[in-house]
């Protein structure tokens, strides 16, 4: 609730193109956290709670953490199909968080069609043909994070 409450009061501001990027990779070609989350204390606790809590999706490891952003999709809006197949996205998994939930609201993956509850961790299957849809009159906000997979996992 933290982190949703100051997105709305503060940080929104920030969203450029509906996205707000909290990590992304780098030159070493991992992912790192961007000088926002440095500054936005609440941004850096729910990262960590999403690393601890993403341990079942490493194989009971400590997870990685991919890149991390805030997609904020305005209501009568969609997004394209999209289908992820290069090498960043064989080697992470995509978890979506809903933080402000709309009326109407849909995620696409496949031949799957949810409307995704609050503070639930959701995997995304990005390597397949994927869209978001709101069709309410207000916006709804997810925060997307990826998490590396194990190693040892067949891709």
């Amino acid at each position: 609730r933290r982190f949703t409450a100051s997105f709305v009061v503060k940080y929104d501001k920030f969203l450029q193109d509906g996205l707000l990027k909290l990590r992304d990779v780098g030159e070493t070609g991992e992912a790192d956290d961007l000088p926002i989350v440095k500054d936005w204390l609440a941004a850096k606790a729910l990262l960590g709670r999403i690393k601890t809590g993403a341990a079942a999706l490493a194989g009971g490891k400590t997870a990685a953490l991919g890149k991390a952003w805030i997609e904020q999709l305005p209501g009568g809006h969609g997004t394209p199909w999209t289908m992820d197949d290069d090498d960043y996205a064989q080697t992470h998994i995509r978890t979506r968080l809903c933080l402000i939930p709309t009326p109407d609201n849909y995620s696409f993956c496949g031949l799957e069609r949810v409307s995704l509850g609050v503070g639930v961790l959701n995997v995304v299957e990005h390597r397949l043909l994927c869209s978001e849809v709101n069709f309410s009159q207000f916006p709804r906000v997810h925060l997307v994070v990826d998490v590396k997979r194990p190693a040892d996992e067949p891709v």
